[in-house]
């Protein structure tokens, strides 16, 4: 029975995907594991927004977002990222596809809270039937963290939270939620695994900060709605952090 993996990599992974990581995608389709990827940029974002003198503002790991914001986050993510990313995956000899929320109603979300975040988004509707039908064209859709509203206002998203709302919509085997790091830490001790008692206590106690905490929020929903493995972790081939319930 064919399986589904989703992946979040950060914006700069274009430049840091190893040989490796690309070899295990090919080992995961010769299983005939569907693979499809969301990408963040929160590096280039940030880049773009400093030399527009555009604030850059977090709260609980979310970007707030202004009109003007959202307009460089755009550039960030669909001039830059994206086709860096869909460039390397070709340059290894794996056909890639990029994609946003403008294809087909590819992403469909509402605001999240304007008052606090501004133009940040909630995915609730994912075009699974797109994906599967890129997935019969053995095409490896590289996804954009950007919404658009019924009414075609479109909204920057969390890409953990995004990769987890494609993962659920599409009742994904597994999630990877790369990061910098080899997993969830405490002290400097890597945890292997994570149930919801303990991320609520570890959040409670400041032990996890930062963008961490979306990521940790995204797994264990993930979890919850049933997808199977959730991994945060820095490569595909550890296991990392395994969130469980």
């Amino acid at each position: 029975m064919t399986q589904k993996y989703i992946i979040k990599i950060g914006g700069n992974a274009a430049q840091q995907l190893t040989p490796k990581f690309f070899e295990t995608i090919k080992h995961w389709q010769k299983q005939h594991i569907q693979v499809a990827i969301v990408h963040g940029g929160g590096d280039q974002i940030s880049h773009l927004m400093s030399q527009f003198n555009e604030p850059v503002q977090k709260l609980n790991g979310i970007r707030v977002t202004t009109a003007q914001g959202l307009h460089l986050t755009q550039l960030a993510l669909l001039g830059q990222v994206q086709p860096a990313l869909t460039e390397a995956f070709r340059q290894h000899g794996l056909a890639a596809i990029g994609l946003n929320a403008g294809s087909n109603q590819l992403l469909t979300g509402h605001v999240l809270d304007q008052a606090r975040y501004g133009y940040v988004g909630v995915i609730h509707q994912v075009n699974t039937q797109l994906i599967q039908q890129l997935w019969q064209q053995n095409l490896i859709p590289i996804i954009a963290p950007l919404a658009m509203t019924n009414d075609g206002q479109w909204l920057n998203v969390n890409a953990d939270h995004a990769a987890t709302a494609i993962a659920k919509q599409l009742h994904a085997d597994a999630l990877y939620l790369l990061t910098d790091v080899a997993g969830v830490k405490v002290s400097g001790c890597l945890l292997q695994a994570l149930t919801p008692k303990t991320a609520q206590q570890l959040t409670a106690d400041h032990l996890v900060t930062g963008g961490m905490i979306p990521k940790i929020n995204s797994a264990l929903s993930a979890v919850k709605r049933g997808v199977h493995h959730v991994h945060i972790t820095n490569t595909v081939t550890q296991p990392g952090t395994v969130v469980t319930l």
